[in-house]
């Protein structure tokens, strides 16, 4: 039996994978921010989290913190607010990347993603783009610039 060969050249599959791998990354991060509010249970907490979406996750994230932390002036849940929105601006690059299909590019420098939609607002659509190495590159440098703020603003936290 042969396999189904795809378009993808492998240099465009390593920024991929680590997209992949840099928003599992960040995702634990936030989770990590659910266990310091949650600090006497770290199994409850990880038992909360495990089945939430990422959606939900900042969500309980901030709310936890909001809710524990909104009158301490040494916690800047502005700025943790500005961190889950960088967050969830990072889900809809790599939901992008993950949920496509990837097709040859029009050079060999380029793939093609494309992503059918059909919401009921719009119909059928087709979403089409051409990528390069260093624009998925980017999009996982992205990703861990998260991931370090998210994880630096816990470290602040705890030495606070």
């Amino acid at each position: 039996m042969s396999l189904i060969q795809h378009p993808v050249p492998e240099r465009f599959l390593i920024p991929i994978g680590n997209i992949t791998v840099s928003f599992a990354l960040l995702e634990r991060c936030i989770q990590q921010l659910v266990d310091f509010a949650i600090p006497a249970r770290q199994e409850l907490s990880q038992i909360i989290t495990a089945e939430l979406s990422f959606a939900q996750l900042r969500a309980l994230a901030f709310s936890l913190f909001l809710n524990q932390f909104g009158e301490d002036e040494n916690v800047d849940i502005q700025g943790l607010k500005r961190l889950m929105a960088r967050a969830e601006s990072v889900e809809k690059k790599r939901n992008q990347i993950t949920h496509s299909m990837w097709l040859a590019g029009k050079t060999a420098d380029e793939i093609t993603r494309m992503k059918t939609t059909a919401k009921q607002k719009d119909g059928l659509r087709f979403h089409v783009a051409s990528l390069t190495v260093p624009d998925l590159e980017a999009v996982a440098t992205e990703i861990l610039e998260v991931a370090t703020a998210v994880q630096d603003f816990s470290i602040r936290l705890m030495c606070s």
